[in-house]
């Protein structure tokens, strides 16, 4: 497979020889067609990642969301029992 450098280096050979112009405009067009695709492979791939970071950032703030909730709840939790823990302390020692 060919690439985009090997191109290049081919297209310096032509210039650099006796190419005719018609065989050396042709590889400048071939060159050109090669980087138009690839930039159209880089937006789209921006395109990805950007949807994939936003999306990604979504969810973590909806499970940092639910976390806090979690403990809140834990720590309500653990209050309740320690208030009840003393009101059985507070009785048994004035009885």
């Amino acid at each position: 497979m060919i690439t985009l450098q090997d191109d290049i280096q081919n297209l310096d050979r032509m210039v650099d020889g006796d190419t005719p112009k018609d065989k050396i405009r042709s590889q400048i067009r071939l060159i050109s067609g090669e980087v138009a695709a690839l930039e159209a492979d880089y937006t789209a791939l921006a395109q990805a990642h950007q949807d994939f970071c936003s999306g990604f950032e979504e969810r973590i703030a909806k499970l940092q969301e639910r976390d806090k909730q979690l403990m809140r709840a834990y720590f309500d939790e653990q209050a309740k029992k320690a208030a009840e823990i003393r009101k059985r302390h507070a009785l048994d020692y004035n009885a």
